[in-house]
């Protein structure tokens, strides 16, 4: 028995306008995803600067009683999470770079296949070194933070 064209078409047009839905949804998380990341590598930053300058603050009063040992460990803390939080965009920066790259073989391997070439490019080395740069900044940004818990926490001890 043979199936009536009209039959088949409002499955199709079903399934592909839930598919360009779903699209466009994932589309609209990833940019939810790089708007939050960006937030947090921006917060990291002036977190830990912040604290420098606010150190810089309390040592110009000349009355202030403070522990010198702590107050320099605090100060190593805070460089050490302001210079993370920077290799951390380090990070971000190449991972991207890395899946552009993996993105861009993927295009010419759908127009290889488009013109029924041979051709194909290997994406795969491009994201093992995309996901390799973004567990490193990942990695960085949750170590700068770890440096700005402990730089608070010292400071509070050379200062009390």
């Amino acid at each position: 028995m043979k199936e009536n064209q009209s039959d088949v078409v409002p499955y199709y047009d079903t399934n592909r306008r839930d598919y360009e839905a779903y699209m466009a949804e994932a589309a609209q998380r990833l940019q939810f995803q790089h708007d939050f990341s960006q937030s947090a590598l921006k917060t990291l930053v002036l977190v830990n600067g912040g604290a420098i300058i606010a150190l810089f603050t309390f040592l110009g009063h000349e009355r202030a009683a403070f522990d010198l040992l702590w107050l320099k460990r605090s100060f190593a803390s805070f460089a050490g999470g302001l210079g993370l939080a920077m290799f951390a965009y380090f990070g971000a920066f190449y991972s991207q770079a890395s899946y552009m790259l993996a993105v861009h073989k993927q295009a010419i391997n759908s127009r290889s296949a488009m013109a029924r070439l041979d051709h194909r490019e290997d994406e795969s080395s491009e994201e093992k070194r995309g996901d390799t740069f973004l567990k490193v900044g990942v990695g960085a940004a949750l170590l700068s933070l770890g440096s700005f818990a402990g730089g608070a926490i010292a400071a509070l001890i050379g200062l009390a």
